[in-house]
């Protein structure tokens, strides 16, 4: 067991609005590093995340750097889950190297097995750094692909040059009420020259995809880690569009006047208006995560932000873009203030909003809101069972996958969410239907360190369900069906997007694309306007 015998000193916390609170020592002899870590999909499923870093000093002394970002929370189908962290500290002058991370927490403890078998070897393919005394030695952005179980090892790309280094401030920026002046000194010791190419590398090793957006799926849009939008534009094939940003994209959708939005953190999105360019927003006086942004008439817009203190809070914004304006808030109703705080699952009807906030609980119950897009009127109900997935048909009903106890069942609303009609017919987790009598799921069967998934379907309303094609294995987690046609069945397990072109037969993974068995993705030639 390894002993630690030395810890960075914190110079950041936790304000009770949630933002950090950095301040510096009026004097001493210490330096500072900084340093973003973005994991390209969950690291495991104790933690989506690295929760500390251990350095070791030329003198043999090892520090931990632990993560300043918050814990994620969530009950079934709540906001895509964080994978992000910042380590920000102080530490004496002197060269590092890194030792070890781990995603269960700072600390030697029963788990400490699991925290270096997390990525045990940065030594060998991150090089040594530099702290200088009195300075920030900003180490950029450090990107992790976590291996997937297929013999596909971790990888680990720098993004240390000016756009690394940029994304690691401005997270430290956008989350703290403000941070002091430092000069800047010291940093690694060897980075590769070309950090446009490495960027294209760390994008390529990409596999997370917010929920795809856009109404009655006229299009397929996607957000993705490191400002990138991905959209599908035939069957194999999708298309990537990089913001000029390193920020997670994790909401975009394109409306009926071909004007596309897309939502970040801290309040940050981009609007782009039909035959022009992405334009970067930020809604002055809101620091959490745009979830989502509808349009409402008269250019209005409906807008979603989440975060771990308020939960998910209604905006209005009377002009799309016009942010110096703060956004009429709409209130949900809910006077439980721990429950207002729940994950949310959005859901984009075209006469409402929908929000489903699973309470834990063996009762299993979920808070349905619903906000009229004509009257703005605003709705919670209380219904007897959680929300594992639901979706809009082609003719306007919604299809509900709800959970009582362990088991799914289906339910529907033909009126745009304002009533429910439950029924005692089972349906898989994960089920995407394509019209009101036929539907894909997924039947999982877990493994030692992996999932078998076996499509099922039904083309009678889920009466009855059948295997089609050969089942396809996943690492950790059990896949869902997104989006199923004729031609294609997309499947994604929470840490990659699985494709069929022959109905279940072959499976190929889509994202990461680095894979030897990922379809192509066209990139764009240049940068839009960042979030």
């Amino acid at each position: 067991m390894v002993l630690l015998t030395g810890c960075a000193t914190s110079i950041a916390t936790r304000a009770p609005d949630g933002r950090l609170d950095v301040r510096l020592p009026a004097e001493g002899t210490d330096g500072y590093v900084l340093l973003k870590v973005v994991s390209t999909r969950p690291i495991s499923l104790l933690n989506p995340k690295w929760q500390q870093i251990t350095l070791v000093s030329a003198q043999g002394i090892r520090h931990e750097v632990p993560d300043l970002t918050p814990m994620a929370i969530g009950v079934f189908g709540g906001s895509s889950v964080p994978t992000e962290s910042l380590h920000f500290g102080r530490l004496p002058p002197g060269e590092y190297e890194f030792a070890s991370a781990g995603s269960i927490g700072p600390g030697p403890g029963l788990l400490i097995a699991l925290i270096t078998s997390d990525h045990a070897s940065l030594d060998k393919q991150v090089p040594r750094f530099k702290v200088e005394a009195g300075r920030l030695a900003n180490l950029g952005t450090v990107v992790f692909s976590p291996s997937t179980g297929d013999k596909e090892p971790a990888q680990i790309v720098l993004l240390g040059g000016a756009r690394g280094t940029a994304e690691s401030m401005r997270a430290l920026r956008d989350d703290s009420r403000s941070v002091p002046a430092m000069q800047p000194g010291g940093g690694w010791l060897q980075m590769p020259a070309d950090e446009a190419q490495a960027i294209a590398r760390a994008r390529g090793l990409v596999s997370m995809l917010s929920p795809i957006g856009s109404r009655n799926g006229a299009r397929m849009v996607a957000g993705s880690h490191l400002g990138e939008i991905v959209e599908r534009v035939a069957p194999g094939r999708w298309t990537s569009e990089p913001l000029d940003t390193l920020a997670r994209v994790s909401f975009v959708s394109c409306w009926k006047d071909a004007t596309c939005v897309a939502g970040s953190e801290f309040g940050r999105y981009a609007v782009k208006r039909r035959g022009g360019s992405w334009e970067a927003r930020q809604l002055s006086s809101e620091h959490g995560q745009v979830a989502s942004i509808q349009d409402l008439p008269e250019g209005r817009a409906l807008l979603v932000v989440t975060d771990r203190l308020k939960g998910a809070r209604i905006l209005v914004q009377d002009q799309l873009g016009n942010d110096e304006a703060a956004p009429k808030e709409l209130s949900a109703g809910i006077q439980d203030l721990d429950e207002a705080k729940l994950p949310a699952l959005l859901l984009d009807h075209q006469d409402a909003l929908l929000m489903a906030r699973n309470v834990p609980g063996f009762r299993r119950e979920t808070l349905i809101t619903r906000v009229d897009k004509q009257s703005l009127q605003v709705t919670t109900t209380r219904e007897k069972f959680w929300v594992s997935n639901w979706q809009v048909l082609p003719d306007g009903a919604i299809a509900v996958t709800r959970m009582n106890g362990m088991t799914t069942y289906f339910t529907s609303s033909n009126d745009g969410g304002k009533t429910w009609v439950s029924t005692e017919r089972t349906v898989p987790i994960g089920t995407y239907w394509r019209d009101q009598t036929r539907a894909l799921g997924i039947q999982p069967t877990p493994g030692f360190s992996t999932v078998s998934n076996q499509v099922t379907q039904t083309t009678d309303g889920g009466k009855t369900w059948a295997p089609l094609g050969q089942p396809f294995r996943s690492a950790d987690f059990a896949a869902r069906i997104v989006y199923a046609d004729d031609q294609e069945i997309l499947a994604e397990d929470g840490k990659r997007v699985f494709s069929s072109l022959d109905a279940g037969k072959t499976w190929t993974s889509r994202f990461p694309r680095e894979s030897a068995n990922s379809g192509p993705v066209v990139a764009a030639p240049r940068s839009q306007p960042g979030l």
